[in-house]
């Protein structure tokens, strides 16, 4: 395998943007906003979703071996978890107590996923599940420590699930104002104080989109959208992508649906569209902000 690199000036960057690779078992990192590739961290098997907590260190999820990878901002490895015997899809880190949750999508020989929290990141997690999600695929935790978990039913209806801090329990959260039809990575406004949702299948067509939701009690209302389309104005397949901190861009894989190539890409917030900054890869799926 191929040796990681990554070059010593991004100990300088005040921002970086991690990629995951599932073709290339890699991830990049990229300066933001400019996006120049400035490394590569070689050696995962199936890295998909990603996070970072509030020293800028990236947790990466490892789906096949069912674990989750901690480096420095500067590629550094520093630790790992280990999930049960499940298929981990995407994790979230509470700023607040650095809390990690890792959402499992499936168990490895079939059978419901569930949510792991993993208290300040310890080895040890303790299981929570929404009796009525069956396929967990992406978290994120809000500023007073709920968490949203995206997924789907055993009938492979999508669900929005709400797990409230210390419940240990997870509930689910009726949508109003539309419908997601494939559920992506989810991520939390602090400017506007929604939830931002992604929908790899915005209106039931091969396009992608961000969709704003308020919480209220039991109830998340859809109040805007966002569509998110490759460099050449086709369908974008954006499987977690992650918010700005000011929420002035969205930044993250595409897996292009139109004429052009698969790409990590940046989208201006609130226009979407078409995006700004671009690099081709082979197949992106997860991604991270990790500020300085």
């Amino acid at each position: 395998h191929r040796k990681s690199w990554v070059s010593p000036d991004v100990k300088k960057a005040p921002r970086l943007l991690f990629v995951s690779d599932d073709g290339t078992d890699d991830v990049y990192i990229f300066t933001m906003p400019a996006m120049t590739l400035k490394g590569t961290l070689t050696g995962f098997a199936e890295p998909q979703g990603m996070c970072t907590d509030k020293s800028g260190n990236v947790w990466i999820v490892n789906t096949e071996t069912s674990q989750v990878f901690q480096y420095s901002r500067a590629g550094t490895f520093l630790r790992s978890v280990s999930v049960g015997p499940y298929l981990p899809a995407g994790c979230a880190v509470n700023k607040a107590n650095g809390d990690l949750a890792v959402t499992n999508l499936i168990g490895t020989i079939g059978g419901s996923g569930n949510v792991e929290i993993f208290a300040d990141g310890s080895s040890s997690g303790t299981e929570i599940v929404n009796p009525n999600q069956s396929y967990y695929y992406f978290p994120a935790y809000d500023t007073v420590g709920n968490l949203y978990v995206d997924g789907f039913t055993s009938d492979e209806s999508s669900i929005l699930s709400k797990c409230a801090p210390g419940s240990g329990t997870c509930s689910t959260l009726s949508v109003s104002g539309g419908s997601i039809f494939l559920p992506g990575g989810l991520n939390w406004d602090q400017v506007h104080n929604q939830l931002v949702v992604g929908d790899q299948s915005c209106n039931d067509e091969e396009a992608s989109c961000l969709y704003a939701m308020t919480i209220s009690g039991s109830t998340a209302t859809i109040a805007g959208s966002n569509p998110l389309n490759d460099y050449d104005g086709g369908g974008c397949d954006v499987d977690q992508g992650t918010l700005a901190p000011r929420a002035s861009y969205f930044a993250g894989p595409c897996l292009s649906r139109g004429s052009g190539s698969n790409a990590v890409a940046r989208w201006l917030l609130p226009a979407g569209g078409t995006p700004t900054h671009y690099s081709a890869t082979h197949f992106p799926i997860g991604s991270a902000i990790s500020n300085k």
